[in-house]
């Protein structure tokens, strides 16, 4: 554009003519209008940032109330639960007829070798769990159930594992502390020598365990240091033994 005083040849959107100094009131304007844009910019967004903030905190703030009363709320449900679990109205608290029939299914389902659920019914209708203080007449058979119940859990994990590929999960070191307090074990019940036979055979064929290290873990007792192969790592030794029976 031209100076309105020098006639100078200059860009449009400077303030001043750089020949002659006048005042390039189009620029000047301009520069006005934009610097009020941008304070009510400026205005408008500092605004809508509080407001967002605002929404933000009072959507999270309710959130996490519906999250803490839901954990309130499971909470107290235990609690009652566990209450009326050992309060004297509880269906737990079981005694007269019903627990005469449940002395009935209990033996019944020993009877039938149907061992762990003799232990369900046993465990979930007597307040002191596996003391057994109900079925004192089972409470062994029942005691050695228990154990048995651990070291299966423990073989059906490692079954599952090895089934999606797990690379032959092998026994652990809380699984032989299983072991020794399953075989020494003194109740002598009347289901103690099927239970035995069956663990042996776990140990014998999904474990490879030979018959001369199986007998060795039975007389180690509990607590004592059991070792395959003169080493400790029995999970890395059983680990090894399996993969050249399973991949062969």
């Amino acid at each position: 554009m031209k100076c309105t005083n020098c006639g100078a040849d200059f860009a449009s959107d400077q303030l001043r003519c750089p020949y002659c100094g006048t005042v390039n009131e189009h620029a000047l304007k301009l520069a006005k209008e934009l610097q009020a844009y941008d304070a009510a910019y400026e205005k408008k967004r500092d605004e809508l940032l509080e407001s967002g903030t605002s929404q933000v905190l009072r959507h999270l703030t309710f959130g996490l109330g519906i999250v803490f009363l839901a954990i309130a709320i499971v909470s107290l449900g235990f609690v009652a639960f566990y209450q009326y679990r050992f309060s004297e109205k509880s269906s737990y608290q079981v005694s007269g007829p019903r627990l005469a029939q449940n002395k009935e299914m209990v033996a019944e389902y020993l009877d039938e070798g149907q061992y762990i659920r003799a232990y369900l019914l046993a465990s979930t209708t007597d307040p002191t769990g596996e003391l057994f203080k109900n079925y004192p007449e089972y409470a062994a058979e029942l005691s050695d159930i228990y154990n048995y119940s651990i070291i299966l859990t423990g073989v059906l994990q490692s079954m599952e594992s090895m089934d999606e590929g797990d690379n032959y999960p092998a026994l652990r070191d809380t699984d032989v502390t299983s072991l020794q307090i399953f075989y020494s074990s003194k109740g002598n019940s009347a289901v103690k020598n099927e239970l035995v036979n069956e663990v042996d055979g776990y140990l014998r064929n999904y474990y490879r365990l030979t018959e001369e290290e199986i007998e060795t873990l039975k007389t180690l007792g509990s607590g004592k240091q059991f070792t395959l192969e003169g080493s400790a790592d029995i999970e890395g030794v059983t680990k090894r033994r399996m993969e050249a029976y399973f991949e062969k």
